[in-house]
Protein backbone atom coordinates (compact mmCIF):
# COMPACT_ATOMS: atom_id res chain seq x y z
CA UNK A 1 0.00 0.00 0.00
CA UNK A 2 1.46 3.45 -0.86
CA UNK A 3 1.49 6.36 0.81
CA UNK A 4 -1.52 8.65 0.99
CA UNK A 5 -1.82 11.81 -1.08
CA UNK A 6 0.21 14.96 0.41
CA UNK A 7 -3.25 16.86 0.02
CA UNK A 8 -5.62 14.23 1.92
CA UNK A 9 -4.60 14.80 5.74
CA UNK A 10 -5.84 18.36 5.36
CA UNK A 11 -8.79 17.64 3.59
CA UNK A 12 -9.97 15.53 5.81
CA UNK A 13 -8.76 17.54 8.82
CA UNK A 14 -11.00 20.77 7.76
CA UNK A 15 -13.15 18.30 6.43
CA UNK A 16 -13.74 16.81 9.91
CA UNK A 17 -13.34 19.88 11.67
CA UNK A 18 -15.97 21.73 9.96
CA UNK A 19 -18.47 18.36 10.86
CA UNK A 20 -17.84 19.02 14.34
CA UNK A 21 -18.28 23.13 14.25
CA UNK A 22 -21.63 22.43 12.90
CA UNK A 23 -22.86 19.87 15.28
CA UNK A 24 -21.56 22.01 18.22
CA UNK A 25 -22.65 25.20 16.55
CA UNK A 26 -25.97 26.61 15.44
CA UNK A 27 -24.83 27.80 12.35
CA UNK A 28 -26.44 25.79 9.29
CA UNK A 29 -23.98 25.72 6.90
CA UNK A 30 -25.10 23.19 3.48
CA UNK A 31 -24.22 20.70 3.27
CA UNK A 32 -24.11 20.21 6.86
CA UNK A 33 -27.83 21.50 7.63
CA UNK A 34 -28.58 18.94 10.02
CA UNK A 35 -31.73 18.16 7.70
CA UNK A 36 -34.02 21.39 8.83
CA UNK A 37 -35.55 21.37 5.84
CA UNK A 38 -37.27 18.29 6.18
CA UNK A 39 -37.51 18.26 9.67
CA UNK A 40 -40.04 20.67 9.85
CA UNK A 41 -43.58 21.67 8.56
CA UNK A 42 -44.25 24.46 6.79
CA UNK A 43 -47.65 25.52 8.05
CA UNK A 44 -50.47 24.05 10.64
CA UNK A 45 -52.11 23.60 7.44
CA UNK A 46 -51.77 20.51 4.78
CA UNK A 47 -53.94 21.81 2.19
CA UNK A 48 -54.79 19.69 -1.28
CA UNK A 49 -57.14 18.53 -3.95
CA UNK A 50 -58.93 15.07 -4.78
CA UNK A 51 -60.47 13.54 -7.00
CA UNK A 52 -62.96 10.76 -6.36
CA UNK A 53 -65.12 8.67 -9.02
CA UNK A 54 -67.98 7.27 -8.42
CA UNK A 55 -69.53 4.68 -10.34
CA UNK A 56 -73.00 3.70 -9.54
CA UNK A 57 -73.04 5.94 -6.68
CA UNK A 58 -69.87 3.71 -5.01
CA UNK A 59 -67.17 5.31 -4.97
CA UNK A 60 -64.35 3.28 -6.74
CA UNK A 61 -61.39 5.23 -6.53
CA UNK A 62 -59.88 8.60 -5.03
CA UNK A 63 -56.34 9.94 -5.52
CA UNK A 64 -54.90 13.39 -5.22
CA UNK A 65 -54.78 15.94 -8.20
CA UNK A 66 -53.40 19.68 -8.78
CA UNK A 67 -55.34 22.44 -8.06
CA UNK A 68 -55.78 23.42 -11.65
CA UNK A 69 -56.96 20.18 -13.37
CA UNK A 70 -59.74 20.09 -15.39
CA UNK A 71 -62.88 18.29 -15.05
CA UNK A 72 -63.44 17.04 -18.86
CA UNK A 73 -60.12 14.86 -19.01
CA UNK A 74 -60.40 13.18 -15.75
CA UNK A 75 -64.56 12.55 -16.25
CA UNK A 76 -63.14 11.21 -19.79
CA UNK A 77 -60.67 8.65 -18.57
CA UNK A 78 -62.93 7.45 -15.61
CA UNK A 79 -65.62 6.95 -17.77
CA UNK A 80 -62.88 4.54 -20.32
CA UNK A 81 -62.09 3.10 -17.49
CA UNK A 82 -65.42 2.42 -15.52
CA UNK A 83 -68.48 3.19 -18.17
CA UNK A 84 -70.61 5.66 -19.12
CA UNK A 85 -72.48 6.12 -15.41
CA UNK A 86 -69.27 7.47 -13.61
CA UNK A 87 -69.54 10.66 -11.64
CA UNK A 88 -65.94 12.63 -11.17
CA UNK A 89 -65.95 14.73 -7.62
CA UNK A 90 -63.43 16.92 -7.03
CA UNK A 91 -63.10 17.88 -3.27
CA UNK A 92 -60.70 20.82 -1.48
CA UNK A 93 -58.76 19.07 1.37
CA UNK A 94 -57.61 20.30 4.57
CA UNK A 95 -56.11 18.39 7.35
CA UNK A 96 -54.86 20.75 10.45
CA UNK A 97 -51.60 18.75 11.43
CA UNK A 98 -51.68 19.60 15.17
CA UNK A 99 -54.81 17.94 15.43
CA UNK A 100 -54.61 14.38 16.84
CA UNK A 101 -56.63 11.74 18.01
CA UNK A 102 -53.88 9.43 20.62
CA UNK A 103 -50.98 9.02 18.53
CA UNK A 104 -53.05 9.58 14.85
CA UNK A 105 -53.59 12.37 12.69
CA UNK A 106 -57.51 13.38 12.63
CA UNK A 107 -60.01 13.15 9.46
CA UNK A 108 -58.91 15.77 7.40
CA UNK A 109 -62.13 18.43 6.36
CA UNK A 110 -63.22 17.96 2.85
CA UNK A 111 -64.83 20.31 0.55
CA UNK A 112 -66.95 19.52 -2.16
CA UNK A 113 -65.84 21.98 -5.23
CA UNK A 114 -67.43 20.34 -8.23
CA UNK A 115 -68.85 17.27 -9.29
CA UNK A 116 -68.24 16.31 -13.23
CA UNK A 117 -70.87 14.40 -14.85
CA UNK A 118 -71.96 13.53 -18.27
CA UNK A 119 -74.39 16.42 -18.66
CA UNK A 120 -71.78 18.79 -17.85
CA UNK A 121 -69.81 20.29 -13.94
CA UNK A 122 -71.86 21.75 -11.45
CA UNK A 123 -70.96 23.32 -8.04
CA UNK A 124 -72.53 22.04 -5.15
CA UNK A 125 -75.81 22.77 -3.73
Amino acid sequence: MGAAPRHARPFVAIFVGMVVVCALTPLNLWPFSNWELFSRLRGPVESYWEATVEHHGRVVVDYTIGPHTACAPLLRSATVRFGPATDVRIYHVERLLSDRIGARATPPDRTLVATCTAKGVRAPS
